[in-house]
């Protein structure tokens, strides 16, 4: 089952705040969050990794000192011990989510904010570029970060990143919401090959998480009804 814990971070944490936090990870992390000129980054590493503890501790009983983090060849996070859990983490202004479980997972939240649609241009297959400028303008900017976060999750979920150009596979939206994996259509030039992504099953999910966000979820396994759990950053403290 795939769970999804969002924790929403204020714009600053008082410094005995930061103090705690720094409690709560390990110390390649604790030093690491000293170096960052801006205490918004900071904060951000901080709690990424202090809620992806909670979690391993809380839902899989493994203890921080049982766990030690790799990277794969792509830079995706996995735990070395451990193979058969996946997490994945994402962050966007005010939120910090991670979605965890026991199949791959990818996950991304995004701002809602203005943005130059000449990056869908670029990015998008032309079938994603075309349903995006025929849909009413009042709706474009929200069906931009539909797609996005759509199509990033899945290449997180993948663990490839950005190393997969986004416009060698397209999201299909059905009228109901559902979103799908599928090929660009046959006319369209693609930086990359559809057969990268030929055989990939997984399932898509967008959830409501804060008006002015966008979040999406791509895994092995379809999600329940329920996935979405909230936590205060206070939460992850030691004893909290």
């Amino acid at each position: 089952m795939i769970t999804v814990t969002g924790v929403y971070v204020p714009d600053l944490i008082p410094e005995d705040g930061m103090e705690r936090l720094r409690e709560a990870v390990s110390e390649e992390r604790k030093q690491a969050s000293l170096k960052f000129y801006r205490q918004q980054d900071a904060q951000r590493s901080l709690i990424g990794e202090a809620l992806l503890l909670q979690i391993l501790r809380q839902r899989y009983h493994l203890s921080a000192d049982s766990v030690s983090f790799a990277k794969n060849a792509y830079g995706k996070p996995y735990l070395d011990e451990y193979p058969d859990i996946y997490f994945n983490i994402s962050h966007a202004g005010d939120w910090i989510v991670c979605a965890d479980g026991t199949v791959p997972v990818g996950i991304d939240i995004e701002q809602v904010r203005p943005i130059d649609f000449a990056i869908a241009e670029r990015f998008f297959t032309a079938s994603e570029y075309q349903l995006l400028t025929k849909a009413p303008p009042q709706q474009q900017l929200q069906l931009f970060y539909t797609l996005w976060t759509l199509k990033e999750s899945y290449i997180k979920y993948i663990g490839k990143g950005l190393s997969v150009p986004l416009d060698s596979f397209a999201i299909d939206i059905a009228d109901n919401g559902t979103a799908q994996l599928c090929p660009p259509r046959p006319d369209e030039d693609s930086s990359g090959s559809w057969e990268d992504h030929a055989g990939q099953i997984c399932y898509f999910r967008k959830i409501m998480v804060d008006a002015n966000y966008q979040l999406a979820i791509c895994a092995a396994e379809a999600l329940g009804p329920k996935p979405l759990v909230m936590l205060d950053w206070q939460e992850l403290l030691p004893d909290a």
